[in-house]
């Protein structure tokens, strides 16, 4: 049985609650500044100020920010977009609209563009982009820029790597005595427990190996220094690149696609 059929045989016997507010205190646990950061991630996406937003979350999980946006506005487009059917799958049950949309996609791969229905007022993405690779991180920023509205925005909340070992030992004590040890399952904790309940551990690493995955991630849990994607973002045709929060090793960040559309380099011209 592969993992998308084990889904379907099981689909209404998981407790998908365990992806609420288990898997937020499991986050919490890992980034204290987490509130702050999806609370800056939708403020300089705009979407909360818009009356009928179209939003694609790239990497959603089980749609932590689009339950946020929607419980504001309700008749929002929100499209999830992820690589695990397991991660969709809770996501189908916890977000609820009048206009949601899953899609799984390879966000290595440019045809993802062609499974979403946009354009889009806004892309967002929270703790997930630091997954891929810098170059395909560079080449994502491309596609996003081909999917958004002239005018639109590209927001992430991710981790990022100061440059400065110094500052990045700081940082990292700051961020460690923020953490509530007490609070929360660590995400190794969280997936045992997951697996205690549905053995499903080699059927899932059988997916993510039949499509080449490399594990789960080819990043780094420490994400990548933020010099680096706000020259990504402008050469893939953004402007106004801008860190808008940053704490510990967490920050939110994003552009602008030219309100008047100008040709985004293509990935064969990426450099």
């Amino acid at each position: 049985m592969n993992l998308t059929e084990w889904l379907q045989a099981n689909d209404t016997h998981v407790d998908w609650s365990l992806f609420e507010e288990p898997w937020d205190l499991m986050q919490l646990r890992h980034n204290p500044f987490r509130t702050e950061q999806i609370q800056s991630l939708l403020s300089a996406s705009g979407v909360l100020q818009m009356d009928h937003p179209a939003i694609l979350d790239l990497g959603c999980g089980p749609g932590i920010l689009g339950k946020l946006i929607l419980k504001q506005r309700p008749t929002a487009h929100y499209v999830g977009a992820d690589s695990d059917p397991l991660m969709l799958t809770a996501m189908r049950h916890l977000v609820e609209g009048t206009n949601v949309q899953s899609v799984l996609v390879d966000l290595r791969d440019d045809s993802w563009t062609r499974a979403v229905d946009g354009p889009f007022d806004s892309v967002v993405s929270l703790t997930a982009l630091h997954w891929l690779s810098q170059a395909h991180q560079k080449d994502l920023y491309s596609d996003v820029f081909s999917v958004l509205k002239d005018g639109g925005s590209f927001v992430v909340g991710d981790p990022f790597l100061p440059e400065d070992p110094d500052e990045r030992e700081l940082l990292s004590q700051l961020q460690e005595r923020r953490i509530q040890r007490g609070q929360g399952q660590t995400w190794d904790e969280f997936w045992n427990a997951f697996y205690v309940r549905y053995p499903i551990r080699q059927i899932r690493a059988d997916y993510h190996e039949s499509r080449g995955d490399p594990g789960l991630f080819e990043g780094t849990d420490d994400g990548y220094p933020l010099a680096f994607q706000t020259k990504a973002l402008q050469e893939a045709g953004f402007i106004n690149p801008t860190v808008f929060w940053k704490d510990g090793l967490r920050a939110v960040y994003g552009a602008m696609k030219p309100a008047h559309e100008r040709n985004a380099l293509s990935r064969s011209g990426a450099s």
